[in-house]
């Protein structure tokens, strides 16, 4: 009985890596956005019980598959971040929470890098209505997380103090957002700094509305962001 489990999770594996390796070709190959489009649908919601777990993330990165111009980096990159979500919808994974998480930063630290590559120079109103955009959608990514991921947490998160906690997180990573269009580095600086400061926001509010958050996970997650803060601020050419 364990041998036969064992293949047919070996089964599911390679057959999440193969519709994983089939969207980022077809991102890369397939000329036409709309046809890549149908693939990458078919590819995520067949067949359809728990789709909507990871529905979120899995919008963002057709909208980033949709924004970004075509090439080898990216198109590996979306074929990781797309297998990890069929991972996770198929329950493959044991520690599901903690591969969300992941999807999000990565999908959101895009986000923020194409913000900053597109409006990082540009001083009109313009730059404040996309980053708010931008925050809207991490906060989107981060209310499904809390809403999905939070069905199997014991206990279960207050749901009366969900929805303030996503939203005060969406606000303060659209001030993070806007208070990085005036450091004077370049654009992956600006983009680095900024994912480095919501990188908390991402990860404690869910475990708090969990119930998992601890002295020991604030400390080490603290001491990691602030390390890399002062490498990041100490190796970015400033133009003061």
């Amino acid at each position: 009985m364990v041998e036969k489990l064992k293949s047919i999770l070996r089964q599911t594996r390679w057959s999440l890596l193969l519709k994983a390796a089939i969207f980022a070709a077809a991102w890369y190959f397939i000329p036409s956005f709309w046809v890549f489009l149908i693939v990458a649908l078919y590819a995520y919601f067949v067949p359809m019980p728990q789709s909507r777990t990871v529905a979120a993330p899995f919008f963002v990165l057709l909208l980033l598959a949709y924004l970004e111009p075509v090439g080898i980096s990216f198109a590996l990159v979306f074929g990781v971040a797309f297998f990890y979500l069929l991972l996770i919808k198929e329950l493959v994974l044991i520690d599901r929470k903690s591969a969300h998480e992941v999807v999000i930063l990565l999908l959101g630290f895009i986000l923020i890098r194409d913000f900053y590559a597109k409006e990082g120079g540009a001083m009109n109103l313009l730059p404040f209505f996309y980053s708010f955009c931008t925050a809207l959608i991490i906060g989107f990514m981060l209310s499904d997380f809390v809403r999905f991921q939070g069905v199997e947490a014991q206990p279960q998160p207050d749901s009366e103090l969900r929805r303030p906690a996503v939203w005060l997180s969406t606000l303060i990573i659209w001030q993070f957002i806007i208070v990085g269009l005036f450091l004077p580095v370049d654009f992956i600086y600006q983009a680095v700094i900024v994912f480095l400061g919501i990188i908390p926001i991402i990860d404690f509010v869910p475990q708090y509305l969990f119930g998992d958050l601890s002295r020991e996970k604030i400390l080490t997650t603290a001491s990691v962001v602030f390390s890399l803060f002062v490498f990041v601020l100490g190796s970015a050419r400033w133009g003061l």
